[in-house]
């Protein structure tokens, strides 16, 4: 007699980040559209500036939006014109990660950038993935061999192994995999001239197997 068990393998390891995202975005207000754009185009030369000097750090910058926009108020129930205004963001992976901090202090003491991050990433070939999947598959066997064991039986093959939803219809929405924590401390002195602690957590990612095996009554001739 032979019987096939399906079990759920999970696993997890964890590193730390390889680049952080940060979006750095200029505004300016003019009181025609050119007048706004210019005054931007002034902000976004003084950013790119710092912007060079760390340039051999970054692994992408890329100009995110380029918009001028009227600026307006409510009065007396009607929209009023009050002037433009124009921004550029500006979107930089920075893989150099010990100088991010050096870099957002000097972006704050410029008094023209807005900065929005960082968000941390794992590169795709980062090993920390094949452990994880590692992990999930030495849990699905270890789950299985349990079950067996408690049957009495013992184990003849794995049929097949699945990343959730791929071969086995589920009910419930497949779990994440890769998850990202992030812990950015900050002590910028009020001058603008202190560099920015930042400390990124490690990155835990998670990930899920289906394991099929096919289990035989101990008598059972192979």
């Amino acid at each position: 007699m032979s019987i096939e068990i399906l079990v759920r393998g999970e696993g997890e390891a964890s590193a730390l980040p390889d680049r952080a995202v940060v979006r750095v975005t200029v505004e300016a207000d003019g009181s025609s559209e050119q007048d706004a754009y210019t005054k931007a185009a002034e902000a976004a030369r003084d950013v790119d500036a710092i912007f060079e000097r760390y340039n051999g750090g970054f692994a992408r910058k890329m100009t995110a939006s380029l918009v001028v926009v009227p600026k307006t108020r409510w009065k007396k129930g009607e929209s009023i014109k009050t002037g433009w205004r124009a921004s550029r963001s500006t979107v930089i992976e920075v893989t150099a990660l010990k100088s991010l901090g050096v870099l957002i202090a000097e972006l704050s003491a410029s008094g023209v950038a807005t900065i929005h991050g960082p968000t941390w990433h794992l590169n795709p070939d980062n090993d920390v993935h094949e452990r994880a999947r590692r992990e999930a598959v030495a849990d699905a066997r270890r789950r299985a061999q349990g079950y067996i064991a408690a049957l009495g039986f013992k184990l003849h093959r794995i049929a097949w192994l699945s990343e959730p939803g791929l071969r086995v219809a589920s009910g419930q929405a497949a779990p994440m995999v890769g998850a990202a924590g992030m812990n950015i401390r900050r002590s910028l002195a009020a001058t603008g001239e202190e560099p920015i602690d930042v400390a990124p957590d490690e990155i835990t990612v998670r990930a899920v197997v289906e394991m099929g095996v096919e289990a035989i009554e101990p008598d059972t001739a192979e």
